[in-house]
């Protein structure tokens, strides 16, 4: 039997660790739009060039999820597919792996395909995946798999950004204009959650870096953080997880922590400079 575990590319990692033998991972990549650039974001995006034309633009930018039909053909593909989605909020990439699954089940109803609208995006995503793949290669049933990465999904993850800029979000509608002209001209840094309705909300500001990876760890703590697993994301700032990842090791010495540069959605959204801290909860 063959599984398929499908992320679209709101999630950064490009491979899973020890994959397990019978299940393949693929990614169904979303499309950064430019003025009249296309960005596909894949293996073979130069993010570094994506990111330059991104500010150099003076308009609105845009991004394009998957079609229905490149989710339905990695359906077709396998027996069992797991898909893990960006929030339904920024994309429609969720609706079309919906219209897929319901294309793709008139044709073979015996498939099964779970999809899970991971109401988030960059590390929260891959701390799903993991957990789905290690759910899979412990040989539990469809239906069980399907009940545990649902419960972790929502009760035991967990998503925080520190934004150095807002430029883009600003320009495209997706931060208030006075946000964003209080943040330039005071040289704020912002962090930021997603809201129960799916919004970009700020939750506090800092000039201080150091102080504001202090109120991160508030932040995750405040969630229900005590020293669990944490992966971050970089855009352009590598030097910005070293001091999350001391500041919660300073408290939390048994934290175990990854990273990895943003992609391009994630640096779309993050901006340069901008951290994605996916983190678990107890």
């Amino acid at each position: 039997m063959k599984k398929k575990i499908i992320v679209d590319s709101s999630c950064c990692m490009m491979s899973i660790e020890n994959l397990a033998e019978g299940i393949e991972f693929v990614k169904a990549p979303l499309k950064i739009m430019v003025g009249d650039k296309e960005f596909v974001d894949d293996e073979n995006l130069d993010v570094a060039n994506m990111i330059d034309e991104m500010y150099a633009y003076p308009g609105k930018t845009s991004s394009a999820c998957p079609s229905p039909e490149e989710y339905a053909a990695h359906f077709r593909e396998a027996d069992e597919c797991y898909v893990v989605t960006i929030i339904s909020t920024l994309s429609g990439s969720y609706n079309a792996a919906e219209v897929a699954k319901q294309m793709v089940l008139e044709e073979c109803p015996d498939k099964k395909i779970y999809i899970l609208d991971s109401w988030s995006a960059g590390m929260q995503l891959t701390l799903m995946v993991q957990k789905l793949h290690e759910l899979i290669a412990s040989g539990l049933s469809f239906e069980e798999v399907c009940r545990q990465s649902d419960d972790y999904a929502k009760n035991h993850t967990k998503l925080v950004a520190v934004l150095y800029s807002i430029e883009n979000l600003v320009k495209n509608g997706r931060v208030p204009k006075v946000v964003g002209m209080a943040a330039s001209l005071l040289n704020l840094h912002l962090i930021v959650n997603v809201s129960e309705d799916g919004q970009i909300v700020p939750i506090a500001k800092s000039r201080n870096r150091k102080k504001g990876a202090g109120l991160v760890l508030a932040e995750m703590e405040s969630k229900g953080y005590h020293g669990g697993k944490v992966i971050i994301s970089h855009c352009q700032n590598p030097e910005g997880i070293e001091l999350i990842k001391n500041t919660v090791k300073e408290k939390y010495p048994e934290a175990e922590f990854e990273s990895m540069p943003t992609r391009g959605l994630c640096s779309y959204y993050a901006e340069r400079g901008g951290l994605m801290i996916g983190y678990e909860i107890n």
